[in-house]
């Protein structure tokens, strides 16, 4: 699939692995950044894909939503949304 200038490529597993699906438990968490949050997330809505976070504005400054393919893998889709600094939303940073 084709994002912005950058590809990403997914394949199912085969040959004795198993999808997070089958594990039961997630292996790993993508973030793509798109330009329109909420239409994205109603397209994925409409493939069936399962939404496990509503689009909302973190409190680092990252509008996005979660969603889960059908093997279980987990996607964050996403876009900037403000300037904040570390210090603004809690983090600890360490110098």
């Amino acid at each position: 699939m084709w994002a912005g200038k950058a590809a990403t490529q997914v394949r199912q597993a085969g040959g004795g692995q198993r999808s997070p699906a089958q594990l039961g438990y997630g292996t790993q968490s993508l973030t793509l950044f798109v330009d329109d949050v909420d239409a994205h997330c109603a397209r994925a809505k409409a493939a069936g894909a399962k939404i496990l976070e509503e689009p909302h504005e973190t409190e680092y400054g990252e509008y996005q939503y979660a969603a889960e393919d059908l093997d279980g893998h987990h996607w964050l889709f996403s876009r900037h949304a403000k300037d904040r600094s570390p210090e603004e939303w809690g983090a600890a940073v360490k110098r």
